[in-house]
């Protein structure tokens, strides 16, 4: 353990000698508890930063996927300066070569500005949290409503692919190579049997408008300042050209549940109307007429989509012998898949009455 505590600090060290700050008195601290990349907050005398080593197993697209925060930051700020987007805009620092990240040995590090008395929350545990999260995130999507979309890049491939997703699962079902299937065989024949569901995500998938998309759109994405304020929108790695029904589905799929998201007292999930209508009628007004017709009723769709989607990838890497999602327990994604597809099930049960609450 000391020689990796050493030799994450002479990795520290090398990164920072590329930037043009005095970081001779550097406090070095872990930050957040993110799954995919190594996070921490750095303070001097005169500065706070944030450091990240960027997974790149899970982000092989490492200097497209900085170059694409660093586009969105400029276009955020010159909205920002004209007066159409409230929240802060935290900015990638750049190298003393003028360049978005560095690649240290094999590992790719980015350093960005911290904002000093900003936190995280978790969960939504209120509506008016609901409210404030649509809110944020409609707030950083619309602002972008202008950008040129092709000009980022796309980092992860089929991300929100229904058929790619259900090609992998049943790959994963044939292949069979953890001899996991028979455990699990109701759960897999109940997903394959959803296919007039899939067959209308990809019809009407074809007609929306491509957006910049958040696509990770938790309340632990935001910072909050004093009183529980959203002031930024964080973690920038998987955006990209992408649909609003996706960013709003995963906040559905996020914070309508009462159960976490690997809680195993499925019978007990509850679908919590309230947060649902404070984030569908907050994220559409935040919108007004920048939102389409078709893209306020794929909505709907997308608070079905996003936790049928994640439930399938849940059970694909299951399959597989997890392999891409990190794991504690036996079974857990296992846990995660069966979930996520009680969640789907009832926001299907749910569907008429939350048709009524997005109008």
């Amino acid at each position: 353990m000391e020689n990796k505590i050493a030799s994450l600090h002479t990795d520290i060290d090398s990164v920072l000698n590329n930037y043009d700050f005095d970081f001779s008195q550097v406090e070095v601290t872990t930050l957040g508890n993110g799954h995919i990349n190594n996070t921490y907050k750095l303070a001097t005398p005169d500065f706070e930063f944030v450091l990240q080593q960027i997974n790149h197993d899970i982000f092989p697209k490492t200097v497209e996927l900085s170059c694409n925060a660093q586009k969105i930051n400029l276009h955020l700020l010159a909205q920002k300066n004209r007066g159409n987007y409230p929240l802060r805009v935290p900015g990638q620092v750049l190298t003393k070569a003028g360049e978005t990240c560095i690649k240290i040995g094999a590992n790719y590090w980015r350093l960005m500005e911290f904002i000093s008395g900003s936190y995280t929350l978790e969960e939504v545990e209120s509506t008016e949290q609901a409210a404030l999260v649509a809110t944020a995130f409609a707030q950083f999507s619309c602002a972008l409503s202008d950008f040129p979309v092709n000009d980022i890049a796309v980092i992860i491939e089929d991300f929100h692919d229904i058929s790619f997703r259900m090609s992998q699962l049943k790959e994963a079902v044939d292949n069979n190579h953890q001899d996991r299937l028979a455990d699990c065989q109701a759960l897999v024949n109940f997903c394959f049997n959803q296919q007039d569901f899939i067959n209308h995500v990809v019809d009407i998938s074809k007609k929306l408008p491509l957006h910049v998309t958040h696509n990770d759109t938790k309340i632990n994405n935001l910072l909050f300042t004093a009183g529980d304020k959203p002031c930024a929108v964080i973690d920038l790695d998987t955006c990209m050209p992408g649909l609003l029904m996706h960013d709003f589905g995963d906040m559905v799929r996020t914070c309508c549940s009462n159960l976490a998201e690997d809680d195993t007292s499925t019978e007990k999930m509850v679908l919590n109307l309230d947060i649902f209508t404070a984030l569908i009628q907050n994220y559409q007004n935040t919108f007004g007429d920048k939102m389409t017709a078709l893209e306020k009723e794929s909505l709907i769709v997308g608070a079905k989509l996003l936790p049928f989607i994640i439930g399938t990838r849940f059970l694909t890497d299951h399959l597989n012998g997890d392999n891409y999602f990190q794991v504690s327990r036996e079974n857990h994604n296992l846990d995660r898949a069966i979930s996520q597809v009680q969640l789907y099930s009832l926001v299907c049960e749910a569907e008429p009455e939350l048709v009524k609450l997005a109008q």
